[in-house]
This record gives structure tokens, sequence and C-alpha cells, in this order.
């Protein structure tokens, strides 16, 4: 076993292994041949160990050509390197320092590579601001600050309306601070401000009306016209008198507001003309209380009729001492509204929403129509809706929070303002087109039932004579009008739908009564604007033509 170990050992050849490692004896035997393509620099470098030398294949015994790293031309130049064999040959040694990104920046490069390198830094450095921005919602909250500041309330300050609050204020003080009986009738056309004056100025009483009580009494909120009783008496707070009812009630109420030594009572009664009953007896007699003897009342009424005293309550022209006194709101004009309009708009601070164009627009077009302040409003604010619609629905660039960028300052407060066609748009809605197709459509957006609910209100009006009508002999008409174009009707309660759509479109007005039939209905607009709209179809112009016979 021992001679065959040393047998083992002298046939390894270890004497090959120290000739490999002379560097002339391989290159003089040829052992290493030089690669194809390649040439050969002053200090040829060969493999550590007889293992690594492999050959070309394995990328080894190539001169170096480079003096350090690739150039970087592009972002794929620069990337992750490739397994492709094709490339530039490199040493063994030389891969690790030419190509390992962790030890650029150990490398020395030239000036002239520092000269190269210094440009690429400062183009990417503006690449880093542009991620400040980013795409955002509209967030519109300026169209929020001025719609609240167009509301319908009661104002601090009434506009236009010095005349006649300094004659409600002259009334108060001569009748209710003075203790002396009185009435006054307060009329006008919606929107003029008779509720809003009035409240306004009772306000302010408060300190001088302290020795009186005031009842404000909404005639709408009552079930019928005889309800004003219990609810006047459960505002004096007589519970019990509440209770009762026909003229026993009547008689409670005037013996209390007869009495001697009773505080004077203010009874304001909103929307008056909802108190119309068969005889009037309703109207009457509150007419009459502050004229009776010893009487502590001092009565004001509000509605829009001027003419409801002489029409309604013909037995006062009789009696001149128990007329009341008139006071006419007339509409807002032009000048008004727009100054009313600008002065909301002044409570909002920094870029506004509507021009000064704009608002003239709508006060012209308001004023002509109804002169109404509150419709005027209501305009502005429904054209606010839709341009504030618009806006919310688009992105927008803006910066980042906390970003200091110069795109932050141009910004605009208000994206997108409220114009000519938005206003044109809501008051074609309101008022000018309502009988007619919107926005130059093909077909009419007015339904063929409202068309013909109208057709038979007016024949029936015609034939009547009269501006209101029942709202169960309007469904009877429009029946025998169906009937005879051989058209499908509809019932009542879908009637009553029909008549609070043409509310909605201000074309109808209507009266709610306890029953359903007994509700008042009447045009809004002039006769011979309905008729004019209407006739343009053959349908309805044949319905006309053929009245309700």
């Amino acid at each position: 076993m021992p001679s065959t170990r040393a047998q083992v050992q002298t046939a390894i050849g270890f004497p090959k292994k120290k000739l490999a490692r002379t560097p002339s004896k391989g290159l003089g035997s040829g052992q290493a041949p030089e690669p194809s393509g390649a040439t050969l620099g002053p200090a040829p470098a060969l493999p550590l160990s007889p293992r690594k030398r492999l050959g070309d294949d394995n990328l080894c015994n190539i001169v170096q050509l480079a003096p350090c790293s690739p150039t970087k031309q592009s972002k794929k130049e620069n990337g992750p390197l490739s397994v492709s064999h094709k490339g530039r040959r490199l040493f063994f040694g030389e891969q690790l320092t030419a190509r390992s990104p962790d030890k650029r920046s150990n490398l020395v490069l030239s000036p002239i590579r520092k000269g190269q390198e210094t440009p690429r830094s400062s183009e990417r450095s503006p690449k880093k601001e542009v991620v400040c921005t980013h795409l955002f919602k509209q967030e519109g909250s300026c169209y929020q600050q001025v719609k609240r500041v167009l509301h319908t309330a009661v104002p601090d300050r009434l506009h236009a309306r010095e005349k006649e609050t300094d004659f409600i204020k002259q009334f108060l003080k001569e009748h209710v601070c003075r203790e002396k009986p009185g009435s006054l009738y307060i009329s006008g056309a919606p929107g003029t401000g008779k509720t809003a004056c009035l409240s306004k100025i009772l306000q302010d009483f408060k300190g001088k009306l302290t020795g009186s009580k005031t009842i404000v009494l909404n005639c709408m909120s009552l079930s019928s016209s005889q309800a004003v009783f219990p609810a006047i008496a459960e505002q004096m707070g007589l519970q019990a008198v509440a209770k009762m009812a026909g003229k026993e009630i009547t008689r409670k109420l005037e013996k209390q507001l007869t009495a001697k030594g009773a505080p004077m009572i203010l009874l304001v009664l909103d929307e008056l003309d909802q108190l119309d009953s068969k005889r009037q007896d309703v109207l009457y007699t509150v007419f009459e209380w502050p004229w009776l003897a010893n009487s502590r009342l001092v009565l004001i009424g509000v509605a829009n009729a001027l003419d409801l005293t002489d029409r309604m309550l013909t037995r006062l022209q009789a009696r001149p001492k128990c007329k009341p006194q008139l006071l006419n709101f007339l509409p807002y004009t032009k000048d008004e509204i727009t100054s009313i309009l600008q002065e909301r708009l002044k409570q909002v601070p920094g870029a506004q929403v509507l021009d000064s164009a704009t608002i003239q627009f709508c006060a012209r077009k308001v004023s002509a129509v109804s002169g109404d302040a509150r419709k005027a409003l209501d305009v502005c604010r429904r054209a606010i809706e839709i341009v504030e619609v618009d806006v919310r629905s688009q992105t927008v660039l803006k910066p980042l929070p906390g970003c200091k960028c110069p795109t932050s300052s141009m910004v605009s407060p208000v994206p997108k303002r409220v114009g000519l066609p938005h206003i044109s748009q809501v008051i074609s809605d309101v008022y000018g087109d309502r009988m007619a197709p919107r926005g130059g459509e093909a077909n009419d957006s007015f339904p063929l039932q409202q068309k013909i609910l109208v057709c038979s209100l007016l024949l029936l009006a015609k034939q009547s004579k009269a501006k209101e009508v029942m709202l169960g002999k309007l469904h009877e008409a429009y029946s025998k009008v169906c009937r005879k174009q051989q058209v499908a009707a509809i019932d009542q309660s879908e009637c009553i739908s029909l008549v609070a759509s043409l509310e909605s479109r201000g074309i109808l007005g209507l009266k709610k009564a306890k029953e359903t039939r007994l509700s008042k209905v009447f045009l809004k607009i002039e006769e011979r604007d309905v008729e004019h709209a209407l006739t343009d179809g053959v349908l309805v112009g044949n319905i006309l033509a053929g009245g309700l016979l």
C-alpha cells in the first residue's frame, strides 16, 4: 500500500504548473493564442490559475481599450449590464472596476469627462420641480359664499323701500303707541318686499311695543277661513275660547278685544286673501273689529291683490269709518334690482362671480316681467349652480400643499364666471319661453297633457268670465276636451300633479283648500300669450277653436 501511494503522487505532474506561471514561456510556446480581432497592449494580463484560463469564450486575456466607464449618452446605455458577448471585450481584472455601479464614485474622471457630466446634472434639476403639481378637482368654494348672500330671507337693510318703511312706522306710532285702533291694508305683487319690510319694522319696534301684544298669522297655514278665530284665541292665551266654534268664539273674542284696561293688540294677517269665503263673513268680521266700541285692536292685512277691499269687501264702502288705510308696494325697477344684487355681492370679498353686465342683464329681464326681487335672487343663484356643477366636473393642475411653486400664484380664485348665457338659460326656464320649446329643440318640452289642461282652464275661464276656477270643474272640462279629441285623460289625483308642475313653471297659480276639489286654479300669465303659444300645435289649435261644447 505505501508503494502504491508514491506512484500516484509522481504521476500528478507538478512541473507543468510551474511552467504555466512563466509569462514568457506561455507566449513563446503558443499555448495561449491571441483572440481574433483584438489589439494587444504593452502589458498583457493572464489568468491567475489554470482553472480560469478558458479561452476567448469567457472574455479572458483581452486588452484594455477604455481608460474609464462608458460615456453616459442615454438612459438605455446607462442601464443594467447586458449579458450579450458581442460587445467590447475587457480583461478579467478590469470588469469589476469598469462595470460595477457601486464603485463609480471611486473612479478618477478626466477634465473633459467632468465637463460633460456638469450639464447633465443641471438638465435633470427642473424635472424634480414638476412633481410639485398634481391634478385636483375644482373646489368652487367661492360659489358657495355667493349663494349664501343671495338668500331670500329678511335682509339687514331693505333697499328702495324707504318711503313704505316710513309710512308703516308712522302708522304704528300713531295707533299702537298712542293706543288708537285702526286698520291698514298692504298690497303689492309677489317679491316686492311687503312681508320683509313689515317683519323688519316689527323687529326694530320691539322696544316701543312692550306694552302691547303682537300676533302674526300666515293665513296660508290655515285649513279654512273659519280657522283664523281659534288661531287668534290661542295666540291671545284663551285656550278655552279656542275650543269653541261658530258665533260663540267670535263673541268671546270681541268681548276680550273691547275689555277695559286690556293691552293693545297688533294683529298681522299675511296672505289675507286666503280668508276668502262664500259671503266674505270672515273678512268683514276681522275688518270691523277695530271699529267696535272701546276696541283695543290694530289690524294690518297683507295680500297681493290691489283691489281686495274694493272688489271683495264692497260693504266697507258704505261705512267709510271701517275702511282701512291702503299702502301699495310697486314692483322693483331695473336700477333698484341692480342695486340690490350689487349690494349683496359686495358682502363677498375677492373677485366677483357675476360681473356688472350680467347683473344688469338679469335686472332688466326680471323687471320687465314682474319686478320681483326674490325672483332676481333666485335666477342668479340658479345660474351660479349651473356654473358650479360644470366646474366641479373638471380637473385642474394645481401645486401640492406646502410646495413653493411659481404656478401657485397663477391659480384663479374664480375658476369660471357666470355669464349672459347662464342667466338667459335660467330666465327662459322661469319666464320667457314657458309655453314654447326650450333651447331651439325640435321636440316641444311642454307635455301634451299639460297643454290640454291649460287650454281647458283658458276655455273655462272665458265661459264663466272668472279668473279663478275650481279644480273639480277644471278636471271636468279637461275630461270633456279629452273625450272630444279622443285623447286618454288622467284622473283627478294626477291632475293635481299636473297643476303643481305648471305652478312650478310659473304658468298657473293654485290656492289650496281643505277639500281638493275646492282648490282654485288661475293663470299667472296673460291669456293672449297663452293663446299665441298654444295655437302653434294642430291638436291644441283645434281645442281652442272648438271650445268646450
